[in-house]
């Protein structure tokens, strides 16, 4: 039986000691962001995040951590598929996605490169892999996207992530589960007999807000399923049933789509195990505005689990570890790495965790993890790992 995970209770005094906490944070990092601006301005391609570096000029204003100070969805640690369409050409097919019907292409959006599907055509896409079985057990997808409507209200349309059991063939046919957004107001989740459900009245606002970016997530882990859009957990399930193989995007369209930052990642194994046993857990979950250091509010959920865990052991003290891929200068990721540990160690602290349990330190580019010859690879070695000192 599926249910609705209701929205929690908003607490106004709870909101301004975050956001109080929130700016403290801002102005500690003041001094690291300007130590690596003129580096960033020389290392273009250094550091690259799961997210863009600002909201355009002319968008509603961006969320902010505060805003997701509930969040609870908390990335795969080991990236599955991230493809970088940096380098891709204008108006051509996209080079890690088979467009299966309908028409997607690359597009410029202010200065980053999309997925779009176009108005009145439709589509389904799949990721690009060499089989259909690439899902393990556990996983999470994550993507950005947003309506395109010149208007102010929407009619009926359908924008669906689509969960696939290997060999499956025909992609018109209703899948075993999927999150369906429905007219930006309602969802399905599920398969067949999915029941349709009404959305938190704030993200509806949101949703049918034009030029609006929405982050979309999903959480699997054998019979257990989460769906989020934005900051909000909107569904859970506890029947799943397993055997995913691959996954689809699809949009019916009636209005255009733009589609950036799809990520989709293994594992997310539970911390203190990894603690135990290897003395550290790395998280690809924290992510960072591109070539700075400012935390995404897509963050909160590991940030949340990270504080969680060091308030149950209160023992416990970490090093923070900020790690780039190699692409721009060694010299700049040095000191982007170092920044970045040190805007988590911040937020960390403005969390409520004693600032003497934490320190931070950069390495760059000089530990990675997996080769750096593939998009996948470099997202793995974009990092931020925590390290167990010992007494």
């Amino acid at each position: 039986m599926w249910k609705k995970v209701k929205n929690g209770v908003k607490h106004t005094v709870e909101d301004h000691v975050v956001n109080e906490s929130e700016k403290a944070t801002t102005k500690v990092l003041n001094k690291s962001e300007e130590e690596i601006a003129g580096a960033a301005k020389e290392n273009k391609g250094a550091g690259k995040e799961a997210v863009s570096s600002a909201q355009p000029s002319g968008q509603p204003e961006t969320k902010t951590t505060g805003d997701y100070k509930h969040y609870d969805f908390v990335a795969g640690d080991k990236i599955i598929f991230q493809p970088d369409m940096s380098a891709e050409s204008d108006n051509e097919l996209p080079a890690r996605f088979t467009v299966n019907n309908g028409n997607a292409e690359i597009q410029d959006d202010n200065g980053e490169k999309v997925l779009h599907i176009d108005k009145g055509s439709g589509a389904t896409i799949t990721p690009l892999m060499n089989n259909d079985h690439y899902l393990p057990e556990q996983f999470t997808i994550e993507m950005d996207m947003m309506y395109e409507n010149d208007g102010n209200q929407f009619s009926f349309n359908t924008f669906r992530i689509e969960l696939r059991k290997p060999g499956e063939r025909n992609l018109s046919a209703t899948p075993p589960y999927n999150l369906m957004i429905v007219s930006n107001t309602q969802y399905e989740w599920g398969g067949v007999n999915a029941v349709r459900y009404q959305l938190p009245e704030e993200l509806k606002q949101s949703l049918t807000t034009p030029g609006t970016w929405h982050h979309i997530a999903i959480y699997v882990r054998k019979n257990i399923a989460k769906g989020y859009i934005d900051q909000y957990r909107i569904a859970a399930s506890n029947n799943m049933p397993g055997g995913f193989g691959y996954v689809d995007i699809k949009a019916d369209g009636r209005y255009g789509i733009k589609i950036r930052n799809v990520r989709i990642a293994a594992g997310g194994d539970d911390k203190y195990n990894k603690i135990v046993t290897d003395g550290k857990f790395i998280t690809h979950g924290i992510l960072f505005d591109v070539n700075q250091s400012t935390i995404r509010p897509e963050s909160m959920g590991t940030l949340n689990e990270i504080a969680r865990l060091m308030k149950d052991h209160g023992d416990l003290k970490f090093e923070i570890d900020g790690h780039t891929d190699s692409d721009g200068n060694d010299d700049a990721n040095m000191k982007l790495s170092q920044a970045r540990a040190g805007a988590v160690r911040a937020k960390l602290v403005s969390m409520g965790i004693d600032e003497s349990r934490l320190t931070a330190k950069g390495f760059g580019e000089t530990k990675p993890v997996d080769g750096n010859g593939t998009a996948e690879g470099k997202a793995n070695n974009r990092r931020v790992e925590f390290v167990k000192i010992s007494k």
